[in-house]
């Protein structure tokens, strides 16, 4: 007997339940060692450089992984995938708990990052497979609103594990969330898609890597040798543009990059690149201004910040309904327009100290990158056939690590110059570093107000074209 309508669509709203689950688990992960760095470094005796390594591996080789899914979800099945992904992660995360020494723990937390980087894009090439077209949008927005709220309540239940039960508690709860989803995937996940048995290009991937290394490396040396930062950002750009061009005369790239001369797709990939900027940036540099200039632990910060992922939450699917109803038009130009106001508001305000005024503007901040964030990346992919759809999604998620990696670094970099410029003119220290996210904030709205110009250029010609 054939399965019935209902039974269908059950199976493939709890297929999609545990992709949204694995890409919140993964999204959790990503930013949880933040809070423990410090007494990582205790525990070890490793400096500070060396400790960061826990960080910038992390991003790096998530990166690797993101950019190479194209090739690996047509070798490989949904859930070989999602298996081993699984499989990285709790290994990984029981690693961590028990490592000895920081040579453990680093490529203990790098195997966790594997895992990460196949989550990510598996859980999108899914949604675009099995969503129905005409809600396309609203179920990549569920999605974004995953991606969005691991990262956002990592900080505050790691902080809060750290605190209660030492440093190593804080790789409990993924473990334990890696192997509901791998339990729950068991159940629910079945192969979609075409296999094929192209081989992997090895020189592709060492190029990637290699490009993709020098450029976290130079984002992290410009604070403290500009000219070192500058020559590493040169032989990245260099590196990938070989590996551009290696992509475009091999008969199986790694990853296609012919989307990107899509002008439908590569102006949303600007959005996302900025949409991603602003929400990993402000996660960032919000507790440094609570923490620097009003005293705060680094739970209440983090919990400071729970209001605006709320309203990001809400806007994620209200932006995702609109984007299948009406288009990019004008959804994309408000959203950018609210995070650009809202980041230029809190410019002129931090500085005055004013706590509730800042929450309250973050809150609109975050509300506006809910409302872009998903559809910029839906008016993207959907701009491409098909058969590009799994090299659209690396290639959206390979700019999501970008700007992840290169957004908290540039303004946390601002914030700290700001807040010495101000602490050698006699400011207060508190007050220096109140400043000093001014001025950081001050940039991040400059870019936002690029992104609304790329907006409203973007949504005007969908408009017309539809």
């Amino acid at each position: 007997m054939g399965s019935t309508p209902n039974t269908k669509q059950s199976s493939s709203t709890a297929f999609l339940v545990v992709m949204y689950a694995a890409a919140f688990v993964a999204a959790f992960n990503e930013n949880i060692i933040n809070v423990a760095l410090n007494d990582i470094m205790g525990a070890f005796a490793v400096s500070a450089t060396t400790a960061q390594w826990l960080v910038s591996g992390y991003m790096i080789v998530t990166s690797i992984f993101t950019a190479t899914m194209a090739w690996l979800s047509g070798r490989f099945s949904t859930r070989k995938l999602l298996f081993a992904a699984c499989a990285c992660l709790i290994a990984g995360e029981a690693l961590c708990l028990v490592a000895p020494s920081f040579a453990i723990l680093l490529p203990s937390r790098i195997l966790q990052a594997a895992g990460s980087g196949i989550l990510f894009p598996l859980m999108m090439n899914v949604v675009l497979t099995c969503a129905p077209r005409g809600k396309l949008g609203l179920f990549l927005s569920l999605g974004g609103a995953c991606i969005t709220l691991g990262p956002a309540f990592g900080p505050v239940v790691s902080g809060l594990m750290c605190t209660l039960f030492g440093w190593r508690a804080i790789f409990v709860v993924p473990l334990i969330g890696g192997i509901v989803v791998a339990a729950a995937g068991a159940l629910f996940v079945r192969n979609i898609g075409q296999r094929s048995d192209a081989a992997l290009d090895s020189l592709s991937v060492v190029l990637l890597a290699a490009g993709i290394t020098a450029f976290v490396f130079s984002v992290g040396e410009f604070s403290a040798n500009v000219m070192v930062g500058v020559v590493a950002l040169v032989a990245a750009v260099i590196l990938i543009a070989i590996f551009a061009r290696r992509q475009l005369a091999i008969e199986n790239p790694v990853l296609n990059v012919r989307p990107m001369a899509n002008g439908s797709f590569w102006p949303a990939c600007v959005l996302v690149i900025v949409a991603m900027m602003t929400t990993f940036s402000m996660s960032v540099l919000l507790p440094l201004y609570f923490e620097g200039a009003f005293g705060m632990s680094a739970l209440t910060a983090g919990l400071l910040i729970l209001p605006a992922i709320a309203g990001n939450a809400v806007t994620s699917v209200v932006g995702g309904r609109i984007m299948d109803k009406r288009g990019s038009w004008p959804l994309l130009p408000v959203g950018f327009a609210l995070i650009a106001a809202g980041q230029l508001a809190i410019s002129l305000t931090a500085g005055s100290l004013e706590l509730g005024v800042v929450v309250a503007l973050t809150v609109v901040v975050y509300a506006g990158v809910g409302l872009v964030l998903s559809p910029s990346q839906t008016a993207g992919l959907a701009a491409l056939p098909p058969e590009q759809y799994a090299h659209g999604t690396a290639l959206i998620n390979t700019w999501n690590m970008i700007a992840a990696s290169f957004g908290p670094s540039l303004f946390i970099g601002i914030l700290s110059a700001g807040a010495a410029e101000a602490g050698a003119a006699g400011s207060a220290a508190a007050l220096a570093q109140a400043l000093g996210f001014a001025g950081a904030v001050r940039v991040a709205a400059l870019i936002a107000v690029a992104g609304l110009v790329v907006a409203l250029a973007y949504a005007l010609r969908e408009r017309k074209a539809r």
